[in-house]
């Protein structure tokens, strides 16, 4: 027998990884992608947007409505990001 001492065991302090979190992105007025993004208090210039997608689900629930944009930075980093239509804000979504 096993006595429990109340304290929480790992699986009661699960939490989901990758978060995304909140980023400020500079965009085109008239497409409305990514041109720059601030990262440590520095800019950082898209190179190009190499895939972009739409996400609408959940409309049963809390409802989800996101444009994905991946972008490669002129450093040759690639970010994933997405702005969220119902909140306006823009994200990096880490894996």
């Amino acid at each position: 027998m096993v006595a429990s001492s109340g304290a929480e065991t790992g699986a009661d302090r699960l939490r989901p990884l990758n978060l995304p979190r909140p980023i400020q992105v500079t965009v085109d007025q008239q497409s409305g992608l990514p041109l720059a993004l601030r990262e440590r208090h520095r800019r950082r210039e898209v190179e190009c947007v190499q895939d972009s997608w739409y996400v609408d689900d959940e409309w049963w629930r809390d409802p989800i409505s996101r444009r994905y944009v991946q972008v490669l930075l002129r450093d040759g980093a690639i970010r994933t990001l997405f702005h969220d239509h119902i909140t306006d804000r823009w994200f990096e979504q880490s894996y």
